[in-house]
């Protein structure tokens, strides 16, 4: 191989994004002046001729896996609290984070989403199925400088699109198949949101159970029972280059908007991990169940915030 032809295998494609999320002028390959390249800033000026937020990228850019923030979403969620050793949980969460005001509290989450785009705002009208989505996520409580959050352990879902956005934004996105079940008050033999009403989530991950949590209804609540979500998340990219080290490594924080709660009702817990030679959620255990809620939910993710840099 040429020396030239080296030099332009290890240079990096430098690339920007404009504020609508799409790739502009200013993206290409560095050109090696001193080999009589063409002036930089005559290269700089060239349009790159692939658009999009997120791979894959194309002529019209409509071919993105994930359209770019923000993002609106509207979900039926399952919520069970529960208390793990805390030794287990501080293992689970990464400095510069630190243990929460309750230590040991963790949580699962069961949720259905509608999620559409500023895009996109008629997606759940063009192609249901690519708005839709279900998942299943574990959270435990941390705090970063003494603002309280939670750290996203683990988290299943059942879409291509979502795993996709999870990654970009940090939370730590595998396949699986969710189940959550779903009252309806015109079914005589279901009903809707009522006392003794019983409610299940199933996570299971290539034909293995590895979450089950349930919950009956036992009271009305109010929005302002609900724990906050307040995410916190890692990015982390493996480098091509050198498996050893990470070419991205952050603490971030999503930035939320527009949160709301409606429905809410509060019940007993019941939660279970199960044993897989491919996930340690189990390794929490054994935990105690301390509560649940049910409830409708709509939120804004505008982005996020890095908060530390490890690389």
């Amino acid at each position: 191989m040429e020396e030239k032809d080296r030099n332009e295998l290890q240079e990096p494609n430098r690339i920007s994004v404009s504020r609508r999320g799409f790739f502009k002028a200013g993206a290409g390959i560095a050109p090696d002046v001193s080999n009589g390249d063409a002036d930089v800033s005559t290269i700089a000026q060239k349009q790159f001729p692939l658009k999009g937020y997120s791979l894959p990228l194309s002529p019209k850019g409509q071919s993105s896996i994930v359209d770019a923030p923000p993002w609106y979403y509207g979900g039926e969620v399952l919520y069970l609290a529960f208390k793990a050793d805390e030794r287990k949980v501080k293992a689970l969460i990464p400095p510069p984070l630190e243990m929460g005001p309750n230590p040991g509290q963790g949580a699962v989450w069961f949720v259905e989403w509608v999620s559409v785009t500023e895009a996109r705002p008629d997606l759940a009208f063009i192609n249901p199925e690519r708005a839709l989505y279900r998942e299943c996520f574990v959270i435990v409580g941390c705090q970063y400088k003494g603002t309280p959050g939670n750290f996203v352990s683990y988290i299943w879902v059942d879409n291509d699109f979502t795993l996709a956005r999870g990654f970009i934004q940090g939370y730590p996105k595998k396949l699986g198949r969710i189940y959550l079940t779903r009252l309806h008050e015109l079914n005589p033999k279901i009903g809707g949101r009522q006392i003794g009403a019983k409610v299940k989530g199933i996570c299971d991950v290539n034909a293995q159970r590895i979450v089950e949590g349930s919950m009956t209804f036992t009271r009305p609540s109010k929005p302002s029972e609900v724990p906050p979500f307040s995410p916190y998340l890692m990015r982390h990219f493996p480098s091509i280059e050198d498996p050893t080290r990470p070419a991205v490594h952050e603490l971030t924080v999503s930035i939320l908007s527009d949160v709301k709660f409606k429905d809410v009702w509060a019940g007993d817990a019941q939660i279970k991990f199960f044993e897989s030679p491919f996930e340690e959620v189990v390794d929490l255990g054994p935990i105690e169940a301390q509560g649940a809620f049910f409830f409708s939910m709509g939120m804004t993710i505008t982005g996020g915030r890095v908060l530390h840099k490890y690389v």
